[in-house]
């Protein structure tokens, strides 16, 4: 099983788990606006999908396309910051940039860096690991949006049963609505949320097994009633949108594997 390299939870967005990979989420920024250029990495820069951008010492960062590390963003300079090793260990520097740079929240003209450090280039954050680590695919394409915590956008997928049904799943003011065919079941806020949360995980991941999502990162990423959701919660908001859902006779919408977690049971 692939884990986190910050804090050894199990890893769904690349080399983070859901936590780490929300909490240096960017509203509006979209995978394809990263651009590494290095080769021959030591270090790596890790962005909100979990990708670990290669890095080395004196690696320009900035939204020049020819960068080292470009970030094609509006709150990031055509040179924004440059990061560096020497004697004394990782260093990073900025450039005199318009909106400035931080480490682990404290703005840093210039900075030690640990592994781990949470950076941020304007409004574009990273965590900085040493030694560099392996970069795979980067995730790319239609619905590749920084991961967040809240329905803060108009939400629709079309979901593919493996019965070979499709239902329809869209937002409205308060809630939303799933239909198949002629059918229609209306959605409270917190059911679609819940759907919500297990397309946004599917569309992020490249394997079917990486698509779940444990109970306690349901609890966080929707704003349940109870101060303290617990497990029976989630299974509780579960059971009412799997009961309705059924009543569309297309096929299981959401399935579940225990000490695991909740999946959505197609494709969307």
């Amino acid at each position: 099983m692939v884990v986190c390299v910050l804090c050894k939870a199990p890893a769904a967005l690349g080399v983070l788990c859901t936590k780490h990979g929300v909490a240096i989420a960017s509203r509006g920024l979209t995978s394809e606006q990263i651009v590494a250029r290095v080769t021959r990495p030591t270090a790596s820069l890790i962005d909100a999908w979990g990708f670990a951008n290669p890095v080395a010492s004196e690696t320009a960062i900035g939204r020049d396309p020819a960068s080292g590390l470009a970030i094609l963003h509006a709150s990031v300079s055509a040179e924004h910051a440059v990061i560096r090793q020497g004697e004394g260990g990782w260093e990073l520097v900025d450039r005199g940039s318009r909106n400035g740079t931080t480490v682990n929240g404290v703005a840093a003209p210039s900075a030690k860096l640990a592994p781990g450090a949470a950076v941020s280039f304007g409004d574009v954050r990273f965590y900085f690991w040493a030694p560099a680590l392996g970069t795979g695919p980067r995730p790319t394409g239609r619905g590749r949006t920084a991961p967040t915590r809240t329905v803060a956008r108009v939400f629709s997928a079309t979901i593919k049963t493996r019965e070979g049904g499709a239902i329809e799943v869209a937002q409205r003011t308060d809630g939303g609505f799933a239909r198949a065919g002629e059918k229609v079941v209306e959605l409270a806020r917190m059911e679609l949320a819940l759907i919500q949360t297990l397309v946004e995980r599917l569309r992020t991941v490249t394997e079917a097994e990486l698509a779940y999502v444990a109970w306690h990162e349901i609890a966080e990423a929707l704003a349940f009633d109870s101060v303290e959701a617990d497990s029976e919660n989630v299974r509780d908001l579960v059971r009412r949108v799997r009961k309705k859902t059924a009543t569309l006779g297309v096929g299981e919408l959401i399935e579940s594997k225990h000490g695991v977690g909740y999946r959505v049971a197609g494709l969307a």
